[in-house]
């Protein structure tokens, strides 16, 4: 890669970062201002599916040219989150994440599909370390945003100011970057055109599986601190540090995911993480308490299955439908996400709601049922390996 192609994938990697951090917020915060899970969980239902559901239509824009207002726009909005502190109201709880939501339904399929077409070889891996940057965002964001909430008794508006600093540097971090002209017309990219993805076979296998993914991802990281507090772990556990490695877990597996998907086929490595990550699940959920380091080990293990799914799918999706790689990003992030997040966090909530004693562990056992079906859905996705895949689109 040459240095014009490293600048730019140094700058998403960042925004990405950014971006993830402050999305990561929402599940501390509701813990810390003593939040009904239920409530908590509705709000994030509905702001995923509003927010995150916008990459219908900002994917398109993506693929017509406009991905740098994108990126820009989904870094300022995203920080919303940090002006969460200022009210327990729920209504204006419901429109700071709605916002949030937005920014990253703007950002990800334009940066996603912007680090796809840097360059046109190694596309998983390239996507992998530009995935990186968001998972250590996220990962780190629930234990920054604790500190910060404690020392500045609330007043956490000021970790507003890397976000305006991010897009005031855009200029230079994108210089060079040339709009992309997709294959198709531009009155082939619209709605309807992503909506005849499910027509294809693999493509519609590969959201079932994303759903079925982003479901438990979303349910573990919204639940994980009434969890860790429900089993008595201790309070820097609780209040950022299982997250931190959960999240970890994943940002180390990405690029090793991408490198191994480059090489073998992308469903094997789909099916076996997908397992892993379900037997790591129910280890955590159904033993009482773990010691600080077993505890570590299998938190991280569990996020780095998680991420290994989730980067190896979209990329398997990029390989499907070349011409089109904000379309695929916004129908397996966005269309995916907007469900997955809703699923995970507005039924883990309403799931606490039927138990007394508790109600995150069992309300996390449920939802367990979706690695069977993106098992299944996954074991009817081909067994093709990455030669084959490109002589099946020619």
């Amino acid at each position: 890669m040459t240095f014009f192609m490293i600048r730019p994938l140094i700058f998403i990697w960042l925004a990405h970062f950014l971006v993830d951090f402050m999305i990561g917020i929402w599940a501390m915060y509701k813990t810390l201002a003593h939040l009904d899970l239920f409530l908590a969980g509705t709000i994030s239902a509905a702001g995923a599916f509003f927010g995150e559901g916008m990459q219908i239509f900002f994917g398109p824009l993506s693929d017509r040219g406009w991905r740098k207002q994108l990126i820009c726009l989904g870094i300022l909005f995203t920080a919303a989150n940090t002006f969460l502190a200022y009210s327990t109201n729920y209504w204006i709880l419901l429109l700071i994440y709605s916002i949030t939501c937005v920014g990253s339904g703007a950002f990800h399929p334009a940066a996603t599909s912007l680090a796809g077409t840097l360059t046109p070889h190694r596309k998983a891996m390239i996507i992998a370390i530009f995935a990186s940057g968001g998972a250590l965002g996220l990962a780190s964001s629930q234990i920054i945003y604790t500190y910060f909430h404690s020392v500045l008794h609330g007043a956490t508006a000021i970790l507003i100011l890397p976000a305006i600093l991010l897009v005031l540097t855009s200029f230079y971090g994108l210089h060079g970057i040339q709009s992309f002209t997709p294959i198709h017309s531009a009155h082939e990219v619209n709605l309807k055109a992503l909506f005849r993805m499910f027509k294809n076979r693999n493509l519609r296998l590969l959201y079932i599986a994303q759903v079925c993914n982003q479901t438990l991802f979303w349910a573990t990281i919204f639940l994980l601190p009434d969890t860790l507090i429900c089993k008595g772990y201790n309070a820097w556990i609780c209040h950022g540090g299982g997250h931190l490695f959960l999240i970890l877990g994943g940002a180390v597996m990405m690029i090793p995911a991408g490198y191994i998907s480059d090489r073998y086929s992308p469903k094997r490595v789909i099916l076996w993480a997908t397992v892993a990550a379900m037997i790591a699940f129910y280890i955590f959920l159904l033993y009482p308490t773990f010691d600080n380091i077993t505890f570590v080990a299998l938190i991280f293990l569990l996020g780095a299955f998680f991420a290994t799914v989730n980067s190896v799918l979209i990329a398997f999706g990029h390989l499907l439908v070349p011409e089109s790689p904000g379309m695929v990003s916004a129908f397996l992030m966005g269309m995916a996400w907007c469900i997955s997040e809703g699923l995970g966090q507005g039924g883990g909530g309403l799931m606490t709601r039927f138990f007394n004693e508790h109600a995150p562990v069992y309300a996390l056992s449920i939802l367990g049922i979706f690695f069977i079906i993106g098992i299944m859905a996954t074991l009817w996705l081909p067994d093709l390996e990455k030669n084959e895949i490109k002589g099946q689109l020619n």
